[in-house]
């Protein structure tokens, strides 16, 4: 494993991680996220904060994946896919190396699969900025949520007609599971990126609490339905406010996407 960073100067090469981090519960994301300088392929996820790209994508997946279906269910289900495939990894690289979370949007590509569903992720810049051994969850996040998710959740609530709290309680329900199912002993704990109510600058924190209290994990519902029942052959997510059911212990993959499909669709 290599060494830990230990200035904010340092420019660390996460690809010398990328092996490393990616078994047990995680070991189907290095499926989903590979490393190439020199890759065109794809959709640079910088183009997605367009709002007019995005709902472009967008009206193309409804329509192939569930024409019949609600526009703006569709668009929810398509974000959980992105955000399920993108945010594990970047969490799980910056805690093992001890740097910010990569947040130039331009520098990762979308793969997408014959729907225009999220496939895989490509990051071509493979350094990212080190931290300080004390620095908070909240400090090595900032540049993610401020130049990649903020105006990604922008574009996707302009263009679908979804509010833009759906798609942060979204990423707040994977920033949560990544937190207790992928990140081991040894790891920093992301935990409070969803606890606190407040930023540092005294702001209110849009990933804060995508649960509803609750006694139990057991007996827990999401604080905001992602949509996704309106969707044919989709199943309510574990989770649902509108149907709550005994999700019991977590699920490795249906918890990271928010998802529970049926054995023929097509995450493996």
């Amino acid at each position: 494993m290599p060494g830990r960073p230990s200035s904010q100067d340092e420019r660390i090469d996460l690809s010398d991680y990328f092996e490393t981090l990616f078994h047990g519960p995680a070991a189907h994301l290095a499926d989903r996220f590979a490393f190439n300088a020199g890759e065109t392929n794809g959709i640079a996820c910088s183009d997605l904060t367009d709002p007019g790209a995005l709902k472009r994508l967008l009206d193309s997946y409804a329509h192939k994946r569930f024409p019949d279906n609600d526009l703006r269910s569709a668009a929810s289900f398509w974000a959980q896919w992105y955000l399920g495939f993108l945010i594990p990894p970047l969490v799980l690289l910056a805690s093992a190396a001890g740097t910010e979370i990569p947040a130039d949007p331009a520098s990762v590509r979308l793969v997408l699969d014959g729907d225009d569903q999220p496939l895989r992720f490509i990051f071509t810049q493979t350094e990212a900025n080190a931290v300080d051994a004390g620095a908070c969850a909240f400090e090595r996040s900032a540049a993610f949520m401020e130049r990649h998710l903020s105006p990604l959740v922008f574009s996707f609530a302009a263009r679908s007609g979804v509010s833009a709290k759906v798609f942060w309680m979204s990423a707040a329900v994977i920033l949560d599971y990544t937190n207790d199912v992928f990140l081991g002993p040894g790891h920093f704990d992301f935990k409070s990126l969803t606890q606190e109510r407040f930023l540092p600058n005294g702001q209110r924190n849009p990933l804060f609490g995508p649960y509803r209290p609750s006694g139990s994990e057991a007996t827990r519902t999401r604080r905001i339905c992602c949509m996704r029942y309106n969707l044919d052959g989709i199943e309510r997510c574990p989770d649902c406010p509108l149907k709550p059911t005994i999700s019991g212990k977590r699920k490795e993959r249906p918890g990271l996407v928010g998802v529970l499909e049926k054995p023929t669709d097509r995450i493996t």
